[in-house]
Formats: C-alpha cells, structure tokens, sequence
C-alpha cells in the first residue's frame, strides 16, 4: 500500500474531497484506485484520556461508500452510513468515542487489535479480535481498542439508528 497517497484526515473532512473521483452509473460499480484514501492521526482522538482511551498512531482508511452527513454520495435510501478499509499501524490505538446515533460492525481482515465496549452505566468487556473475528458497536455504546504488534486492517461498517 503506497502511503504517499493518503491526504490527512482534517483536509478530507473540510470539503474539498469527495469519497470517489471516478465514474458510475446506475449499476455501481467502483475501481478502488478512485477512492479516497485518507490518513488521520490519534483516530477518535478523546483529550480526556491518556493512553489507549485516548488513541494514538496513525490509521490509513480507504473510503469505500459514504452516506455520512457531508461526504454522502446519495446512492443508498437505507440507514446504511459508510463503508472503510482501515490499516492501523502497530501498537496504535482507537480512542474511546460513543455511538449515540450510528451502529457500527468492525471485520478484522488481517493483525489483531484488543477491543472494549463500554456500555451506558459505564460497564466494559474487552477481547482480543484476529483476522475472521468481528466486533459490533450498538447504538448508545461507546469503544477504544488498542492495535496489536503487527497492526491491524478492518472493514468498519456503519448504519444510522434514527
């Protein structure tokens, strides 16, 4: 994967970059060297943590299919919300973040990485996730995970919950 590539995080969301440069037509069908491939730093960074809750180290996400308010690309009339390819390079973390609004499903395709759910009374459970195992976010739940030594790659889905 060429990291030269990606375009930080902070340009992505400010609006001048769409989730795919190519073209579609009314079957979709997109080539994945016209999607938006796009780094960030400290990915759901959390200042008031330290450490894992926080998030740290760089993750690379490639923009498979948006329907997120301000990257939405008006295909889908479902609660569907985005799509992501992400690489997050060894020991790094997600920091903790809530889904209030969205549901999540993560698909581990390759490394590994230590996820906690936390739920609304402030209860945890945490496992260690490899390649084929999935993790799933409900709405109103919160999660972090911290990255193994040898990184991980996922496919994150998400879903509005309305």
């Amino acid at each position: 994967m060429k990291k030269s590539r990606y375009i930080p995080g902070e340009v992505f969301h400010n609006g001048e970059h769409g989730v795919y440069d190519g073209q579609y037509g009314w079957a979709v069908n997109k080539q994945s060297k016209h999607m938006a491939r796009v780094v960030y730093e400290r990915v759901h960074e959390n200042k008031d943590f330290k450490g894992v809750r926080r998030g740290e180290g760089l993750d690379y996400a490639k923009w498979v299919f948006s329907e997120e308010p301000g990257l939405a690309e008006d295909i889908f009339q479902s609660g569907f919300e985005l799509m992501i390819d992400a690489e997050m390079e060894p020991n790094s973390a997600i920091g903790l973040h809530w889904h209030h609004r969205t549901e999540e499903i993560c698909y581990i395709l390759g490394g590994s990485i230590r996820m906690t759910t936390v739920n609304a009374d402030g209860d945890e459970h945490s496992e260690t996730l490899k390649a084929g195992d999935a993790h799933a976010v409900l709405r109103g739940q919160g999660h972090y995970g911290r990255v193994g030594a040898d990184g991980v790659r996922f496919m994150a889905v998400s879903f509005r919950r309305e």
